[in-house]
Formats: C-alpha cells, structure tokens, sequence
C-alpha cells in the first residue's frame, strides 16, 4: 500500500506518506490515522511548524512492514516474557503479526531526520488482517517503549480495526483474545449502563404520571 495525503499548514504543505508491505504471504493490510492534522503538530517541533507555517514544505514518511515472527530469538524471547507479565492481567493473549515501523521527516532540503517519540498521542489504526477476525474478540497492541515493553489496548473496540492512542511511534505485535480468554470483568459497566437506563425509563413513567394525576384533577374539577 502507498497512500499520500496533503496537508496545508499556514502558507506551507506537508506531505504523509504511509507505505506499507508484507513478508507473509497475506498482503499487507492497510494504515491510517485518526486526525492527519494532527499527526502533523505532533511530529513536528514548534521551530518547524513556524517554516512550514511560512511557506517552507515539509514531508513525514512512515513505513510499515508487517511479519509472523521477530527479528530475531532474543527479541521474540522479550515479547513471551512481556506477554507473559501481561497475560496475569488481561487473561491468555495470542500472538498476531509483528509491525516493523520506521519514520522519518524531512524538509525540502532532503535530510531526513528520524522520528519516534512525538509531543501528543496520535490515533494509529490498523486494519485486522481477514484471517485474525473473528466474533467476540478483542485487539491489542504490544510495543517497546523507551525500553520498557508496553500493552496498548483498542482505543475504539471495532471488529476489523485496532486503533492505538500513543505518542510513540515503535515497532510491535498485534494481540488478540477471545472474550472467554479474558480475565477483565466487564459485567459491572453492563449493570451500570443498564441501571442508567432503568433510572431514565422511571423519570419519564413519573412524568407520565404527573401529566395524569393533573389532567385527572383538571376534570374532576
């Protein structure tokens, strides 16, 4: 996939580009971003947003190849242990595919300069590749950051995306569980909206009530 998408930024342009490729048989599946006008004052200091501000163009390329396995034994040795750490938390968490992510940004002038760690979280989706679907399961995303491995859950729950909120951007794995692997108690909110719910239905039939007792009253009179 290679997507281009313009942005305008006061008198000048930046460009993101977003390529992505796969080393499985599976074709890569598609990126994208929540807010591209965001991503732009996230990944660029205040300095560079004041030349892009007055004419200069800038570009953002971020590359995405995704894979089965690790790089290597030792990092796959430290994603089982992360999981591991988490799985006491969450429940039983199955491995997806690994994203490789590089980016950088760069001005007219050609250098480009490396970019991992930005100013505010930027929404990331991700479609599910076909073969990870499935009903009543869940997405996550595990990532080194700053050297510490770090469990992103779904920002918004959708059957085919995994969306992660962060202001890093660092290579990962997609996780996924199915809901009777979870070890999370959702029952609690359910009988909070239910109750909130109920609480609404018993205004109104109280409302109804009071319409009645004084039209009831309106005629007696």
């Amino acid at each position: 996939m290679h997507q281009v998408t313009y942005i305008s930024y006061g008198e000048g342009t930046v460009d993101i580009v977003l390529d992505s490729s796969s080393l499985n048989e599976v074709s890569a599946p598609e990126f994208r971003f929540g807010d591209y006008s965001k991503v732009v004052t996230s990944c660029f200091t205040q300095k560079e947003l004041d030349r892009i501000s007055k004419g200069e163009n800038a570009e953002i390329i971020f590359s995405f190849v995704v894979s089965d396995e690790a790089e290597d034994e030792l990092m796959q040795g430290e994603y089982s242990s992360a999981i591991e750490e988490n799985e006491a938390i969450f429940g039983n968490l199955n491995e997806g595919i690994y994203v490789d992510i590089d980016a950088v940004k760069s001005f007219d002038d050609g250098k480009d300069i490396p970019l991992s760690d930005i100013s505010s979280d930027i929404d990331i989706q991700v479609d599910i590749p076909l073969y990870l679907i499935n009903e009543d399961r869940s997405y996550y995303y595990l990532t080194n950051k700053m050297g510490k491995y770090e469990l992103f859950e779904d920002s918004t729950p959708d059957a085919d995306v995994l969306t992660v909120n962060t202001d890093t951007i660092s290579s990962g794995l997609i996780l996924y569980q199915d809901r009777m692997e979870s070890l999370i108690d959702h029952s609690k909110k359910s009988t909070t909206i239910s109750l909130q719910y109920v609480l609404i239905a018993g205004i109104f039939c109280l409302i109804g009530l009071w319409f009645l007792v004084d039209h009831f009253h309106k005629n007696c009179a």
